[in-house]
């Protein structure tokens, strides 16, 4: 099995809940999968590897295009996701801390290629590779 690697995420939102919405389920560090998540408490000092946007808030766009106006980390976005990010994932109602994860996740999916496996025990196709036809 690989190593769980660890994703740092910056919140960026007018309402610290956000921060607990990612904190609130104990399960998390538990989970079976190859990563972990942990807040960085100032994207000032150390950049994340993922940001968490709230999508509704005009501050939180404003901090976020001004921190990131490049659109180089890969976000995911609480409720909806401004004109031009086609790649960024969506957060929509009710906002829960397994919402808010399953969105982390899926976006680690599309940046690692990593993938779940179907089976509890079973590899995923990146733990064994197929050898090719001769």
């Amino acid at each position: 099995m690989h190593a769980k690697r660890t994703f740092t995420i910056a919140v960026m939102g007018s309402s610290p809940s956000a921060e607990r919405w990612l904190l609130a389920d104990r399960s998390i560090a538990m989970r079976l999968v190859p990563h972990r998540y942990k807040l960085v408490a100032d994207p000032r000092l150390r950049r994340p590897d993922l940001l968490v946007v709230d999508g509704e808030c005009n501050q939180a766009l404003v901090r976020w295009t001004t921190y990131d106006p490049s659109g180089e980390i890969p976000a995911v976005f609480l409720l909806r996701a401004p004109p031009g990010t086609e790649r960024a994932v969506v957060v929509s109602r009710p906002i829960t801390s397994g919402r808010v994860i399953e969105s982390l996740d899926r976006m680690v999916r599309r940046l690692t290629g990593w993938a779940p496996a179907l089976t509890t025990g079973a590899r995923t196709p990146f733990e064994h590779p197929v050898p090719l036809a001769a």
